[in-house]
């Protein structure tokens, strides 16, 4: 009897030690791979820019090609959703700091457009990321 509870605890450690390295994995590769799309989008749009330049035709690097609209358009929504939506809100934020075993982080003021910001970036994070672990 004893084997077995051994045999049952190893291989539940084993589908525990699974699910956290798949928790720990899947927003480190959509990391990785905003990443690596970037810097090949990057270097395909100065490719572009410089062989249409013979031709007079550039491909303006800014905010639309870098896809920083669709986040500044989920700050204006998020906006609007607080003014007309009386159960959401966003507030300025006092981070209070946090020491633990000697590492320190100081406490920090977030104001109404900051927290804004910040809200709209994990909001904009996490729909990526569940999307992207709902296409595997």
């Amino acid at each position: 009897m004893g084997t077995a509870n051994i045999i049952m605890a190893a291989l539940f450690l084993i589908v525990i030690i699974y699910i956290v390295a798949q928790v720990i994995m899947k927003p480190i590769k959509l990391l990785w791979k905003i990443i690596i799309n970037s810097a090949i989008g990057l270097v395909l749009l100065m490719v572009a820019n410089y062989l249409a330049g013979y031709i007079d035709f550039n491909i303006p690097i800014n905010i639309i090609t870098f896809g920083l609209l669709s986040w500044f358009i989920n700050v204006i929504v998020l906006y609007l959703l607080t003014m007309f939506v009386p159960d959401v809100s966003v507030q300025a934020w006092r981070f209070p700091g946090v020491s633990v075993a000697g590492f320190v982080v100081p406490p920090l003021s977030f104001s109404y457009v900051v927290s804004l910001i910040l809200v709209s970036l994990s909001v904009t994070f996490f729909a990526n990321l569940l999307h992207d672990i709902s296409e595997h």
